[in-house]
């Protein structure tokens, strides 16, 4: 829970749905299951795929069929979520677009054009009330003095998925996942992995922490950096590389008033 929280803030955050996520977690399953080659060394058949993964079988042969696919041509099986689903229609759809093909102004409910009527084609159990919630907190739409309501965004993400949030997870996130998973199954060859922490720092100490945890991670990064520059290949097409290496170095607060 203590990883899944923070994670699924994130994703709420970019507008990411719990559907999308559940299929992309069952690709990441089959996929490592299929990666691991029994103990004869044979490439695992479906069902030992899905004895493995506890998914059915139905599931794991569509999402081997997908993963087959040749680049470029990647099925669309991640399910859209209603909040984005309802923007797509109010673009799309010829009832809720004017003369020059521009989303209409929509009354919350009537008889027959509405906002309520929109969310209803887009199917399931959440009330139209939550969906006008979700997005007018998100800025996809207003309501008018006329009370209407007016289209504001085409996609719907909930807050900014900016490039630092993209970085975080390709530089940090994942090498850390990729560390734990290596040093927990091969604890002869452990990479590194230290935290230094404490539960018991007073809170008038915590701008000073932060200050020397910057200054000396930014000493050590630099020293790192150095080190490879002169070490590595230049990238001329020629010669071997080991693939990407690195260490990476973050600041934590957790439990803190901030991050309450």
């Amino acid at each position: 829970m203590r990883v899944m929280r923070p994670l699924a803030r994130t994703l709420m955050g970019a507008g990411i749905t719990y559907a999308q996520l559940d299929e992309i977690v069952k690709r990441a399953f089959v996929e490592q299951a299929l990666g691991d080659p029994d103990a004869r060394g044979r490439t695992v058949n479906v069902s030992r795929v899905a004895v493995r993964t506890g998914l059915s079988r139905k599931d794991v042969s569509r999402i081997k069929r997908s993963i087959l696919v040749p680049s470029g041509r990647e099925p669309a099986t991640l399910q859209v979520g209603r909040a984005a689903r309802v923007l797509q229609l109010w673009h799309s759809e010829p009832e809720y677009l004017d003369e020059q093909g521009a989303p209409i102004d929509l009354p919350f409910d009537d008889d027959h054009v509405s906002f309520s009527d929109l969310t209803r084609r887009v199917g399931g159990d959440v009330p139209p009330g939550a969906i006008r919630a979700e997005l007018m907190s998100a800025g996809g739409m207003v309501e008018l003095p006329n009370g209407r309501y007016r289209v504001q965004k085409r996609f719907f993400v909930p807050a900014a998925l900016g490039e630092d949030l993209i970085v975080g997870f390709a530089f940090i996130v994942a090498p850390l996942l990729e560390t734990l998973a290596h040093n927990a199954s091969n604890p002869s060859k452990a990479l590194v992995q230290r935290v230094a922490y404490s539960d018991f720092l007073p809170e008038n100490d915590l701008a000073e922490f932060r200050e020397v945890s910057h200054a000396r991670a930014s000493n050590l990064m630099y020293s790192i950096d150095e080190w490879l520059t002169q070490h590595e290949n230049k990238v001329d097409g020629t010669g071997d590389a080991s693939g990407r290496v690195g260490v990476g170095v973050f600041c934590f607060e957790m439990g803190t008033a901030k991050n309450q």
